[in-house]
């Protein structure tokens, strides 16, 4: 054992051929990812805002765990900010960290459902943050409509980046 891939697999991308342990991050592929990441974040809204609000059980008010946090630099928490934030986060912060570590997760194949795996790390940090002060139907919808959005956000991530751009490989 060299410590080197025996055979390098290749995919093909706008019909060309490339190594999966080259594919270097370019500026087209942060675009692309990026891409992936406002799509993601649009289909994940129906579900992950649209369920509980048509249930009932969705809140616009500031989660207060967060109050303290954005007060702390001056900023008032409101409806507004949480959706920017939101936006942000998942167009810009989580696609370019999915480039990073995408190539690192599960499964082998198909290589788009790495975005599901990646998605579902980032819920295990989004449910308690969120957690709803409730009671078990409440919690349990809650629990439910946000790893089935999480899930959503990485399949559109994954499946955007793996389809235009192909996801990066790192060796290590």
């Amino acid at each position: 054992m060299s410590g080197e891939p025996a055979e390098a697999d290749t995919v093909t991308i706008d019909n060309a051929s490339v190594s999966e342990l080259g594919l270097p991050i370019s500026a087209r592929v942060v675009l692309m990812a990026m891409a992936g990441g406002l799509l993601g974040t649009v289909l994940m809204l129906p579900v992950l805002v649209g369920v509980p609000g048509a249930l009932g059980l969705f809140l616009t008010d500031p989660v207060t765990r967060f109050a303290g946090f954005a007060a702390f630099f001056g900023i008032e928490p409101t409806a507004t900010l949480g959706m920017v934030v939101f936006g942000i986060g998942g167009t810009f912060v989580l696609p370019l960290i999915f480039l990073v570590v995408g190539s690192f997760l599960p499964p082998r194949e198909p290589r788009y459902l790495r975005g599901v795996t990646f998605a579902t790390f980032f819920w295990t940090g989004f449910a308690p943050a969120f957690w709803p002060d409730s009671g078990a139907l409440v919690i349990g919808v809650f629990l439910i409509v946000s790893l089935v959005g999480h899930c959503i956000y990485g399949a559109t991530l994954g499946f955007v980046l793996d389809r235009t751009t192909g996801i990066p490989q790192h060796e290590v």
